[in-house]
């Protein structure tokens, strides 16, 4: 499985690089700092990710700026690639609006947790074989 995280939180992205070192599923976890950079990692990439976690505000371009873009040239490229947005957000238009795109599966709070992230990925295991 390979996954990758968008999040301008370097503290954040190295507990997830450490939870995915962690996990006997996960055989690939990328980082993005930024939308724009992660944009750039999935036109430039052989590795095609199983499920993209992204979070909702971020400098220049935000979570929601990025899932436009992934939709638009990102998405049917990669139609089993499973996208969640993980966010501080506890505002209810943020969860809507998230839940609105169509290759938005779940709006998760952060933090993420070990139990969390193996459960994510059983149940895309359990969709996709």
């Amino acid at each position: 499985m390979n996954v990758l995280f968008i999040d301008d939180d370097e503290d954040l992205n190295m507990l997830h690089e450490i939870m995915c070192s962690r996990s006997r599923i996960i055989k690939h976890s990328s980082f993005a700092s930024s939308a724009e950079k992660a944009l750039i990692y999935l036109s430039t990439t052989e590795i095609v990710p199983n499920i993209i976690f992204v979070d909702l505000h971020m400098p220049k371009m935000n979570g929601f700026q990025f899932i436009e873009k992934y939709e638009e040239h990102f998405a049917p490229k990669f139609s089993r690639t499973a996208l969640f947005v993980l966010s501080s957000s506890t505002r209810e238009s943020d969860k809507n609006s998230a839940l609105g795109y169509s290759s938005v599966k779940d709006f998760l709070i952060k933090p993420l947790t070990e139990a969390k992230l193996e459960g994510i990925l059983m149940e895309y295991l359990g969709h996709h074989q």
